[in-house]
């Protein structure tokens, strides 16, 4: 009998070897390749950081199809993984896989197959090397941070949100989206630049604070200084107002800038990213985010708005469905530009100030009269439905002039199922710096008006070396009928945009959305600022 347990042990012990050695054989990626069909598939991964990173860290086929053996009943399930994997060898024999085109036309099916194991394991093949309770979210991006964090407390597992990051994404064809432009690899989601859709602000202009001869380098900088808390800003020496741009130097209140709290806020080229595709979650991300948890714009891209500018203006597609935002790269242009923005009150007058350093001027000039203009637009205290979310995109629509579905050229800014009586509208402040042209008090409601405010506007815009400075005075109470009262008892929703370099219409630079309100600290809204009585 004990010879008997010894040989059974043994050869058990055999047979167990010989079955793991054959597994283990069949999960190198190059058994993969024998067949040819898997080609294809394999050259989409090598495109990818999990193929080729700076750690030099890499995965092959087994690694993501086949379960591991990290705990005692993972065998079972490695055994189960290779029979499911035989279902493409018998389709490579029956013909039904067995050539390019035919392996495209099946490719959705296969990719369901497995999302839908990936779904029922809790992506345990992507857990084996990557776990929510080892993430340090502080070193992640804003967007990452809010996605994974967001993702632990709705119970969501690594694959509801990374389809497609091996291989040619497909995923946009479950909800019916457009296919992606450009070509297979999946993984590079870096957002991509586009001629602003007449961005979220009114036309305005101003220079990127990026260094003029570096047109898309300055993104990490910019990253670090967006980053940066509100801490008081140094005084800046006086300086000579710009050409005769309206109110003179000495029309705005002397206020000391550096008791007043600093935010840095990173205004990015939007290309011709409507309203409409922003809030499509075909196209964006992050819109089923931003409909059903009301999360600002600013909670996922506030850190990396540089990245989304910069990928816009180059003309690379961003978003899910792979959209080229800028079908017109201009040349030398850069993608975003760090701005310091400033905003205090005296009890009468509130007080708003931006400095950023300007690009290199280009030879082009849309708006010869005004080498920069800078626009702000602000709610009634979330009389604008969503601007508590995305600030004055509710003003930037895809068929406004110089848009993707542009039908009249003389078409600007408007609020769909505006009120002005009501309240919903943007009240609307720009300062121009061509000469002898005075500051726009308007605002915007079914359509956008350059003119008829009564809020005693002061603006003035002036360079200091190689920035420009300007700074806006208005009245709290407002005074005509389309100008908001600011009081203490509300929170606004604002925006603001730059047209630099003698620029116009959608070609401008644009903030996401922010909030302020009068002496009423909000800690733990991002998107935030505490206008401090001075």
């Amino acid at each position: 009998m004990f010879r008997m347990i010894v040989i059974g042990v043994l050869g058990g012990i055999g047979i167990w070897g010989l079955l793991n050695t054959g597994v283990e054989y069949t999960n190198r990626t190059e058994f993969c390749l024998s067949c040819h069909t898997m080609q294809t598939p394999f050259e989409e991964l090598k495109k990818t950081v999990h193929y080729s990173n700076r750690t030099g860290t890499s995965v092959g086929c087994a690694d993501c199809h086949v379960a591991s053996s990290k705990e005692p009943f993972d065998y079972a399930r490695k055994l189960t993984q290779k029979v499911f994997a035989s279902k493409d060898v018998i389709g490579q024999i029956l013909g039904t896989i067995d050539t390019p085109e035919k392996f495209e036309a099946y490719r959705l099916t296969m990719a369901k197959r497995v999302w839908a194991h990936m779904k029922e394991t809790d992506s345990k093949e992507c857990r084996n090397c990557h776990k929510f309770d080892k993430m340090d979210t502080t070193k992640q991006k804003d967007r990452s941070a809010v996605k994974h964090e967001g993702a632990v407390q709705d119970g969501k597992t690594c694959i509801d949100c990374h389809k497609g990051i091996a291989h040619k994404p497909v995923h946009h064809l479950l909800e019916g989206g457009p296919a992606p432009a450009g070509a297979a690899a999946a993984g590079t989601a870096a957002p991509a630049q586009a001629e602003a859709p007449t961005a979220p602000k009114v036309e305005a202009a101003a220079a990127p604070v990026t260094a003029p001869s570096a047109p898309a380098a300055a993104p990490a900088t910019a990253t670090a200084v967006a980053a940066a808390p509100t801490q008081p800003a140094k005084a800046t020496p006086k300086a000579e107002p710009a050409g005769a741009a309206a109110p003179a130097a000495s029309a705005i209140t002397a206020l000391d800038w550096s008791k007043v709290p600093a935010r840095q806020v990173k205004v990015f080229y939007p290309g011709q990213a409507g309203l409409e595709w922003v809030m499509n979650k075909a196209d964006h991300s992050s819109a089923a985010d931003i409909i059903e948890k009301k999360r600002a714009c600013a909670k996922c891209h506030e850190g990396d708005a540089n990245e989304v500018g910069a990928a816009i203006v180059a003309g690379k597609p961003v978003g899910v469905s792979k959209t080229v935002m800028e079908p017109n790269p201009p040349a030398g242009k850069v993608g975003f530009i760090p701005v310091t923005f400033q905003t205090t009150h005296d009890g009468n007058k509130i007080y708003f100030r931006f400095e950023w350093v300007p690009p290199k001027n280009g030879d082009k000039k849309m708006d010869p009269k005004n080498e920069v203009k800078l626009t702000m637009m602000f709610d009634g205290g979330g009389t604008v439905e969503g601007s508590e979310i995305n600030g004055c995109w509710a003003t930037c629509h895809v068929d406004l002039r110089t848009m993707k579905d542009a039908k009249d050229d003389k078409k600007t800014k408007y609020i769909k199922d505006a009120d002005l009586a009501g309240g919903k509208f943007m009240d609307l402040i720009q300062f121009r710096s061509g000469k002898g042209l005075g500051p726009v008090d308007g605002w915007v409601d079914s359509e956008r008006h350059m003119d008829g405010g009564k809020s005693q506007l002061k603006a003035e815009g002036k360079k200091e070396g190689n920035k420009w400075i300007v700074t806006f005075e208005r009245t709290l109470a407002g005074g005509g009928k389309g100008n908001h009262a600011i009081t203490a008892d509300k929170v606004y929703n604002f925006g603001f945009a730059i047209h630099e370099d003698f620029t116009n219409a959608r070609y401008h630079y644009v903030s996401l959305g922010y909030q302020f309100g009068l002496d009423k600290p909000n800690p733990g809204v991002k998107n935030y600022i505490d206008v401090q009585k001075q």
